[in-house]
C-alpha cells in the first residue's frame, strides 16, 4: 500500500498531468503507463519540466518513458528522493458536500426606535435573521440574499455618468519595424518651402506616373502597410512605393521605365544582386526535377551541413523565414531550461510574431509595441538596456529564471552601437545561470562575415538563427546551435540495429513550406558560393562601404547638414542628427535622382555594386541634400571656402582647377599615382 506521502503525491502528479496534458484523469489507475494514457513525447517533456519546477527534482523525458511509467512508479520514485518535509500535503480543496465559505452579508445599521421594547425586539430579530443565514450555510442550501439598504444602492444617474472607455491609439513616434507611419498633421511652409517642393512633387510624380496609377488602382482591394507609410497631408501626391518591373544585378527598372541602383537590397536578403546566375541555374535545374512538399529533399541535408560547416555550428534545421527561427529559437530554450523568462533588449527587432514585437514598460516588463497585441502575451518577457551595466547586474541577479538572452548583436536601427565587451560579459553571464545564449543573425550572418557577428566580436552562442542572404533571394530560415539544444527538436542521435532511442524531449516545431525545394536550391548556390569565395568577399565589400559612408559624412559635415551616415560591415542607413518636419524627402529625392530605397530603412551594399556605382549613390546623396538646404527644408549649404583641415573624402588633397580656383582633387582609380577633381 502507498504510503500517505505517496498517495499525497499521487494526488499533486494527476493535477500536474492533468494540467499540462488538458485531460481529465479521474478514475484512471495510477499504476497506467503515460503511453497508455495516450500522453505523447511533448506532453511529457512539458510534464517533466513542469515536475523540476514542483518538486526540485530533475526528472527526464526518457526516465518518464522508461523507468517511471506512470504516476504511481513516478510518486514512488519521488518519495525517495524528495527530503521528510518537501512533500508536505497541499491545503486540502474543499469537499463536494460542503460549498466553499461565503461572506456573510453586512446587516442594515438599525433604525432608532422608541421604547427599550422596541429596541430588545430589533436586536433579536436581527440575531435571528443572522442564525437561519448560518444554519443554511452549514447545512448546504444557498443562501438568500439579504435585502440591501437603500442607501447602498448605486443611483442609475451615477452609473450612466461613467466615462467611456478610450479608443485605442498609438503614438506613431514609437512605431514599430514595418508598422505604417501615418501622420495626420496639417504643416505650414514658407512661401520659398512651398514653391521648391511643389516643384519636386510635380518632377517627382511626371516621373513615376505608372506607379502611382498603380497604388490609385489597386488600394481599394490591396491592403498593405508599406503604400501608406510615411503619409503627411503636404506629401500626399507622392506617397506610393516604385513598382518594379524587372530586374538584374544591382539594378531595376520601374513600370515607367526608369532605371534604379538599388541599396535597399530586398531588406538586406540580397547580397548578390538581383538573379546571380549560379542561383538562377540551381533554381532552374530544380523546377525541372520538381518542387513537391511532403517528403523528405535530397537537398535539406546538404544545405544543412553546408550551414554547420561555414558557421561552425553542431547541428541546423531549416525553416522560411528569420522570423520562424527565432520563434522556434525561443521555443527550444525554452524546453530545455525548463524556465520561461525570456530577456531582449530595446532597440532590437526579432520578427514578426507577437512575443517580440515588445517594448519596454515599467520595470522592465514587455508592453506591446503595436496594436492587436494582448498585454498578457508577454508575462514572461524582460525587455533591457542594450550594452548597459545595469542589463548585466539583472541578468546576473536573475539568471535562475531566465531561459534565453536574445540578442540583436548589431541592431540595423543603430549599427554604429558594436558592444563588444558587454557580449562578452553576456556570455558569461549566461553561463553562469545556465541560460540560453540567442544571437539573431538574421541580418549580419553571412553578411559580415562567414561566421557573422560571433566571429566579428569573438563571442559565441548557444544558437543562432539566419535568413535573408542565406536563401540566395529565395525565403528561408536557419536555427543552426549547440547539440544540447539543438536535440529538442528531434530527439538527439539514435542509430539503427541497435536498442537505442531518442531520448531528448522535443518541443513543437513544423511548417508546410519548411524545406521548399526551390528555397533550399537557392540556398545551397548560394552557400557553396560563400564557400568558394572565402571571406574575402566580406572583406572587400565591407571596406567599400566603409569609404563611401566616410565620403557621405564628410560632405555632410562640410555643408553643414544634420545627418550622420552609420554602418556596421555592409549595413549602412541614414542618421537624422535633428528632426525636421520634412526631412524624409532625402528619400524620395535619391529616388527621383536613380537610387531605390526607402524612408528610413538600413541599406545595403551588394557585390553587384561597382565603383561607378557607389559613385553614384553618393552623388544622388549629395546632389539630395543640397536640394533640401536650397529649398529651405534642412539647415546649412555650400560653404564659401574650402578648410583645409576638413577634407571631404579620406587622401583628398586641396588644389587649384584650370581656372584657378580651390578645389579638392582624389586619387583616380583609374590612374595610380593621378589625381582627379573631386565634385560634391
Amino acid at each position: 500500500m502507498p504510503t500517505p506521502r505517496q498517495s499525497d503525491l499521487t494526488r499533486r502528479l494527476l493535477a500536474l498531468f492533468e494540467d499540462v496534458a488538458g485531460t481529465d484523469l479521474a478514475g484512471v489507475a495510477h499504476e497506467t503507463s503515460f503511453l497508455e494514457l495516450g500522453l505523447d513525447s511533448l506532453t511529457l517533456t512539458q510534464a517533466a519540466i513542469q515536475i523540476k519546477k514542483t518538486f526540485k527534482v530533475p526528472v527526464t523525458f526518457r526516465q518518464l518513458m522508461e523507468s517511471h511509467r506512470s504516476v504511481a512508479e513516478l510518486a514512488a520514485y519521488l518519495d525517495t528522493q524528495l527530503p521528510p518535509d518537501a512533500a508536505a500535503p497541499a491545503p486540502a480543496a474543499p469537499t463536494a458536500i460542503a460549498p466553499a465559505p461565503q461572506a456573510l452579508p453586512t446587516l442594515a445599521p438599525l433604525a432608532p426606535m422608541d421604547g427599550g421594547d422596541a429596541l430588545l425586539q430589533a436586536v433579536i430579530a436581527q440575531q435571528m435573521q443572522l442564525m437561519q443565514q448560518q444554519l443554511a450555510l452549514l447545512g448546504g442550501a444557498p443562501m438568500a440574499a439579504p435585502a440591501t439598504p437603500p442607501q447602498a444602492a448605486p443611483a442609475p444617474a451615477q452609473a450612466a455618468t461613467e466615462p467611456a472607455a478610450e479608443p485605442q491609439r498609438y503614438d506613431v513616434k514609437k512605431a514599430f519595424g514595418a508598422i505604417a507611419r501615418i501622420h495626420t498633421q496639417p504643416q505650414a511652409l514658407t512661401e520659398r518651402q512651398q514653391a521648391r517642393l511643389t516643384a519636386f512633387v510635380r518632377r517627382y510624380t511626371d516621373r513615376t506616373a505608372a506607379s502611382k496609377a498603380y497604388t490609385r488602382q489597386h488600394r481599394p482591394h490591396m491592403a498593405d502597410p508599406r503604400v501608406v507609410n510615411g503619409f503627411r497631408p503636404v506629401l500626399k501626391e507622392i506617397t506610393y512605393q516604385i513598382v518594379i518591373g524587372r530586374s538584374k544585378g544591382c539594378r531595376m527598372w520601374d513600370l515607367d521605365g526608369n532605371e534604379y541602383i538599388d541599396v535597399l537590397s530586398g531588406f538586406g536578403m540580397n547580397l548578390f544582386g538581383w538573379q546571380p546566375d549560379f542561383v538562377q541555374e540551381a533554381v532552374r535545374q530544380q523546377l525541372e526535377l520538381g518542387y513537391e512538399i511532403g517528403p523528405q529533399h535530397p537537398l535539406a541535408g546538404e544545405v544543412a551541413a553546408l550551414v554547420c560547416e561555414l558557421t561552425g555550428h553542431d547541428r541546423a534545421g531549416l525553416c522560411n523565414t528569420g522570423s520562424e527561427a527565432v520563434m522556434a529559437a525561443i521555443r527550444i530554450a525554452r524546453t530545455v531550461t525548463g524556465r520561461n523568462t525570456v530577456v531582449s533588449f530595446t532597440g532590437s527587432y526579432h520578427g514578426t510574431f507577437d512575443e517580440v514585437l515588445v517594448r519596454a514598460g515599467r520595470e522592465a516588463h514587455g508592453i506591446p509595441a503595436a496594436p492587436g497585441i494582448m498585454r498578457g502575451m508577454f508575462g514572461d518577457i524582460r525587455v533591457l538596456d542594450y550594452g548597459t551595466p545595469e542589463a548585466l547586474a539583472y541578468i546576473r541577479e536573475h539568471g535562475d529564471d531566465i531561459a534565453a538572452v536574445l540578442v540583436e548583436p548589431v541592431q540595423s536601427r543603430r549599427p554604429d552601437w558594436q558592444p563588444r565587451e558587454f557580449l562578452h560579459a553576456l556570455r558569461e553571464a549566461t553561463q553562469a545561470s545556465g541560460s540560453c545564449l540567442i544571437f539573431d543573425e538574421v541580418i549580419t550572418g553571412f553578411r559580415s562575415h562567414l561566421r557573422g557577428a560571433r566571429a566579428v566580436f569573438g563571442v559565441d552562442a548557444d544558437l543562432c538563427t539566419y535568413g535573408k542572404v542565406v536563401g540566395g533571394g529565395f525565403p528561408v530560415g536557419v536555427i543552426a546551435g549547440k547539440r544540447a539544444y539543438m536535440d529538442a527538436l528531434d530527439g538527439g542521435q539514435w542509430q539503427y540495429g541497435d536498442d537505442s532511442i531518442p531520448t531528448v524531449g522535443v518541443t513543437y516545431f513544423a511548417g508546410t513550406f519548411v524545406r521548399h525545394p526551390l528555397a533550399l536550391a537557392a540556398a545551397k548556390a548560394a552557400l557553396l558560393h560563400f564557400k568558394a569565395q572565402g571571406e574575402a568577399m566580406q572583406t572587400q565589400l565591407n571596406a567599400t562601404t566603409a569609404a563611401m559612408v566616410a565620403q557621405m559624412n564628410a560632405h555632410c559635415r562640410i555643408v553643414g547638414a544634420p545627418i550622420e551616415i552609420r554602418h556596421f560591415a555592409s549595413l549602412w542607413r541614414v542618421t537624422w542628427l535633428e528632426d525636421h518636419p520634412l526631412q524624409d524627402l532625402l528619400f524620395a529625392m535619391m529616388r527621383s535622382r536613380g537610387i531605390h530605397l526607402l524612408d528610413n530603412f538600413p541599406c545595403f551594399l551588394t557585390t553587384a555594386h561597382t565603383p561607378a556605382d557607389v559613385a553614384a549613390i553618393v552623388a544622388a546623396f549629395q546632389a539630395s541634400v543640397g536640394e533640401l538646404q536650397e529649398a529651405g527644408l534642412l539647415p546649412g549649404g555650400t560653404p564659401d571656402a574650402l578648410d583645409a583641415n576638413n577634407p571631404p573624402v579620406h587622401d583628398a588633397r586641396l588644389g587649384r582647377d584650370p581656372a584657378g580656383n580651390p578645389a579638392w582633387y582624389v586619387p583616380d582609380p583609374a590612374r595610380a599615382g593621378k589625381y582627379i577633381k573631386y565634385t560634391p
